[in-house]
């Protein structure tokens, strides 16, 4: 505690040392680290042990968003999917026996190279010491300010998980009140729940997630009623009825989960809720549910620059991103390996 202290104390010491011993000067930001494994999570953890950690994840962001688009909204997923099963301890990115990722609700997550590029670069830079669950919380929060939404302070001093967990997610076919049962498993509210799915608000959905919706609406053989009839057409032409065609790749293709609003975050996948627009059931749901369809309505009612939903949504992802947080544990050096903690 008294080399925190002193560390913490004097910038010319913090100076001296760095440039004298190196090796000293790494053992002793790991000491700093592990006298604050104790603590919960909170703003700047990394100031002293690592002071470019978040803007090194913010460049790893922009330049896999300079690459390929479609990843970012990915990378806000990718912390709902870390998060809701066993806590937001980078479980989600193991591999090996028994990994989250090759279990069924994880078969079309993506971003886990991002997070090792990020990771690879903190190692170089600061060995040991910022977490993968704290690259996955950040890599989010970056994520929804590149693709147009609000800017916000992540808490950091998240550890690392020891194995993976079970996964059990909330379906894209659940109800409301089936998807609430998860969410207030974990703390979360109705309206955490409407502000999250907000999230939709961005990127795509596999036509295999909701193609039941444009042939076979609950075994009825029909579409469902609730879809706006153009918007049925235009995605029935996208998703062919699998049951009816050999192109089984068909189901593969991916649509835009806010219809003409892709790559902007922003409040028109309210709107497209409110205008029968909704593609997956639970987007058209908490349209219709009595207990979120005035969340909704009163969201999309709110597209200023600085929007509720903004705010609200900002709320929720903090909320979420504290969810089963290790205080203390280890880091991993490579996250998918369990085995450089």
């Amino acid at each position: 505690m008294k080399l925190q202290a002193a560390i913490t104390s004097s910038s010319f010491l913090v100076t001296l040392i760095m440039f004298q011993l190196p090796a000293a000067w790494y053992q002793m930001l790991q000491l700093a680290h592990a006298a604050q494994q104790s603590q919960q999570i909170q703003p700047g953890f990394y100031n002293i042990t690592c002071p470019t950690a978040e803007s090194i994840v913010t460049s790893a962001i922009r330049s896999a968003h300079d690459s390929d688009p479609t990843v970012t909204a990915s990378l806000i997923r990718l912390q709902f999917h870390d998060c809701f099963v066993s806590g937001c301890d980078a479980s989600i990115l193991l591999t090996g026996s028994n990994s989250e990722q090759d279990q069924l609700p994880n078969l079309s997550v993506r971003g886990f190279d991002v997070i090792a590029a990020a990771k690879s670069t903190l190692e170089l830079t600061c060995p040991r010491t910022v977490s993968c669950a704290d690259i996955i919380a950040l890599a989010a929060r970056d994520a929804v300010a590149i693709l147009g939404g609000p800017s916000y302070i992540v808490p950091t001093g998240r550890f690392d998980g020891a194995s993976p967990g079970i996964v059990n997610l909330p379906s894209p076919n659940s109800t409301v009140p089936e998807s609430m049962q998860f969410f207030t498993a974990v703390g979360l509210t109705t309206q955490d729940m409407v502000n999250l799915l907000g999230a939709h608000t961005v990127g795509s959905a596999q036509c295999q997630f909701f193609t039941d919706r444009l042939y076979n609406f609950l075994g009825t053989g029909q579409p469902d009623p609730s879809l706006n009839t153009t918007y049925l057409e235009t995605l029935q032409a996208t998703c062919p009825n699998k049951q009816a065609t050999a192109a089984v790749n068909d189901t593969m293709m991916a649509v835009a989960l806010d219809d003409g609003s892709q790559f902007n975050f922003d409040t028109s996948y309210f709107t497209n809720i409110q205008n029968n627009k909704g593609l997956l059931r639970i987007d058209a749901e908490i349209g219709s549910d009595p207990s979120t369809s005035a969340i909704v309505n009163t969201l999309a009612a709110n597209a200023n620059p600085s929007s509720l939903f903004d705010k609200s949504f900002v709320s929720s992802i903090v909320a979420m991103g504290e969810i089963g947080v290790l205080a203390s544990g280890t880091v991993r050096t490579v996250c998918s390996d369990i085995a450089t903690a």
